[in-house]
């Protein structure tokens, strides 16, 4: 039985997620209603990261791109996603209209405080391009704030998978 993953950050980016499962399939993309983005994850490396969170707003939604994974894959991402998210099952609507059950992963720490880093929002924007998601919401994910990262060489290697 094929297992679904919903990503709704950087790896709505397929550069970036088959990097690290090259067997993954891209089903396409979905939404997720009654939830918004955020950026408030806090990492080891002293930055945020996505997550999402259920909201009474009556407009939001999530857009994320669903990919077909394999189990050893879903291990892999599991140990990526680590200690900082849970696994939650959540329905997503593909854009077609079909409803898919899906994994995805949402943030158990929180600091409202926390940026994101430069490189980070990038690759959660050209995942956002990639999925053909609307230009305000895609607009949205890039112009929010963010922080240069203090590791340069981790930040070269970042931005270069968008090269």
């Amino acid at each position: 039985m094929p297992l679904y993953n919903f990503s709704f950050g950087s790896n709505m980016s397929s550069n970036r997620l088959l990097a690290r499962l090259p067997n993954a399939k891209r089903v396409g993309t979905a939404i997720l209603k009654g939830y918004e983005l955020t950026f408030d994850m806090f990492f080891s490396d002293g930055s945020g990261k996505c997550s999402i969170q259920k909201t009474d707003k009556a407009d939001a939604l999530v857009y994320g791109v669903v990919y077909e994974v394999n189990a050893d894959e879903k291990l892999i991402l599991d140990e990526i996603e680590g200690p900082g998210y849970d696994c939650v099952d959540i329905t997503v609507e593909l854009l077609n209209g079909q409803t898919i059950d899906t994994h995805c992963y949402i943030a158990n720490t929180h600091d409202e405080d926390v940026l994101p880093f430069d490189w980070y929002v990038k690759h959660v924007h050209r995942g956002a391009l990639e999925a053909g998601v609307p230009k305000a919401y895609s607009d949205a994910i890039l112009n929010r704030p963010q922080k240069s990262d203090p590791n340069k060489e981790r930040a070269a290697i970042e931005f270069a998978v968008h090269q």
